[in-house]
């Protein structure tokens, strides 16, 4: 009898320790090229060099990887610096452990000729996402008197297509491509990141009470992601390959072609203007500029401490 307890208690011990190494992360969204460098790590054994388990379990257009996180269901997410900043003046306890992109990825694309600067775009009907990731057009508008109208949709370009709206936002790595796609290359493009709301966009954020718990733990799983990025960097058609799988085994379609684009656009804006090479770390002015942005124009209350935001790192 005691050798059969032992045994159980032996058996706990390990079942525990599984578990206590394991870390449920979260994109915010199916996969795609956009997290390439966290399928990198996974695919490559990084994370496992590292001393941690990693289970991916993505979000769907009903439960937000935020919600799983506020929820707990999830440790680690990726998100938007704007999004995660009004979210965390809102409550949501998290800390912003990596920063992947270093410039915006928005763009305004215009079906007439006519409409080429922000001022064009006075009094027209511009389509927005209904999910959100509109904050900064929205500034803009209002910021530049252009009075626009603002059209929701889902996440189709056929709204833009059918000549409903005037121009639509648009993520380059993404509905950019499809409007391309679908005949449309020579359409004038206005990029926010030519812009004064040139923001950085996706970071990495870890739920505070885990941050706290399992310090350790947080920073092997960033330091593989890191790894996983910059190998992405390095061999760009090996990650495609990477990506193609995990999206071919979570169902998502999509091809080969749509998602080389996007990676390429993926790795192009997580370098600074005239650098070749990612720096991974959240710019102290940009934060700055983008704090005195949202409280201006009262999208958080109070001003966020860049430190405290990065749970007291340097």
């Amino acid at each position: 009898m005691r050798r059969i307890i032992s045994f159980i208690s032996a058996f706990l011990l390990c079942t525990w320790a599984l578990q206590a190494q394991r870390i449920v992360f979260t994109p915010q969204w199916t996969p795609q090229a956009q997290f390439a460098g966290y399928y990198v790590a996974q695919e490559k054994g990084f994370y496992k060099e590292a001393g941690v388990e990693v289970d991916f379990q993505h979000p769907s257009a009903s439960y937000s990887a935020a919600n799983r996180l506020f929820e707990g269901s999830s440790d680690m997410i990726t998100q938007q610096l704007v999004q995660a900043m009004i979210a965390i003046d809102r409550g949501m306890p998290m800390v912003h452990v990596l920063q992947t992109s270093q410039r915006n990825s928005l763009v305004l694309v215009s079906k007439s000729d006519s409409i080429r600067t922000i001022d064009d775009l006075r009094g027209k009907k511009v389509g927005v996402w209904k999910s959100g990731f509109g904050d900064l057009a929205y500034i803009m508008d209002t910021e530049k008197n252009l009075d626009i109208q603002w059209i929701p949709f889902l996440e189709s370009v056929n709204l833009f297509l059918s000549g409903a709206i005037d121009a639509t936002l648009a993520m380059s790595y993404n509905e950019y491509l499809k409007i391309r796609v679908a005949g449309h290359e020579d359409k004038p493009v206005i990029r926010f990141s030519e812009t004064e709301y040139n923001y950085p966009e996706d970071g990495l954020y870890v739920s505070t009470d885990f941050y706290q718990r399992h310090p350790d733990k947080v920073k092997a799983f960033v330091e593989a992601s890191r790894k996983g990025w910059e190998w992405a960097h390095e061999h760009p058609e090996e990650t495609l390959d990477i990506v193609m799988k995990w999206a071919e085994k979570e169902n998502v379609h999509t091809n080969r072609i749509h998602q080389q684009w996007m990676l390429e656009q993926i790795l192009e804006i997580q370098c600074k203007d005239g650098e070749k090479k990612p720096s991974f770390q959240l710019d102290a002015a940009k934060f700055e500029g983008l704090n005195e942005l949202l409280l201006r124009h009262h999208r958080i209350h109070y001003p966020l401490d860049m430190e405290k935001l990065k749970g007291g790192r340097p």
